[in-house]
């Protein structure tokens, strides 16, 4: 038996920046990819090494994209263009489809907000985030 969790279901959420913060769930997400960190090396070798020797750096939680059905009334998709344009920091927060639900918190900049469509296709839009500090999982 697995236990795999299904992607239907997940929602992606953008914070207010409100004290307390209240979050709304970003409308019509089709998919996502991230967040996808890494961390840098620190080569700290010397003439008494014997071989290559290694530290590692700071994480970088690096970006989160995902892309959705274009909505362009909608609130939680016309806040994502807003971020991008005043450079705003923002709070997000993913929410997992287990019982209970794994949710992972962490503040980005809008990249870009990108638009794109074809014949006998609904327009789209696909969204970078640029993580800036920690993902918390919880």
């Amino acid at each position: 038996m697995t236990s795999a969790l299904e992607a239907q279901g997940i929602a992606i959420k953008r914070g207010d920046g409100s004290s307390p913060e209240s979050f709304t769930t970003i409308a019509e997400i089709t998919d996502f990819d991230g967040p996808s960190g890494s961390a840098s090396e620190i080569d700290v070798s010397s003439f008494d090494s014997t071989a290559k020797e290694f530290l590692i750096g700071l994480k970088d939680e690096g970006q989160f994209t995902f892309s959705c059905n274009l909505v362009p009334d909608d609130t939680s998709q016309s806040g994502l263009r807003d971020d991008r344009d005043n450079r705003d920091l923002r709070n997000f927060q993913i929410t997992l489809t287990d019982s209970p639900a794994t949710t992972l918190d962490f503040a980005a900049y809008v990249m870009s907000f990108a638009t794109s469509g074809s014949v006998d296709a609904a327009i789209t839009a696909s969204i970078t985030l640029r993580i800036s500090g920690a993902v918390t999982w919880s």
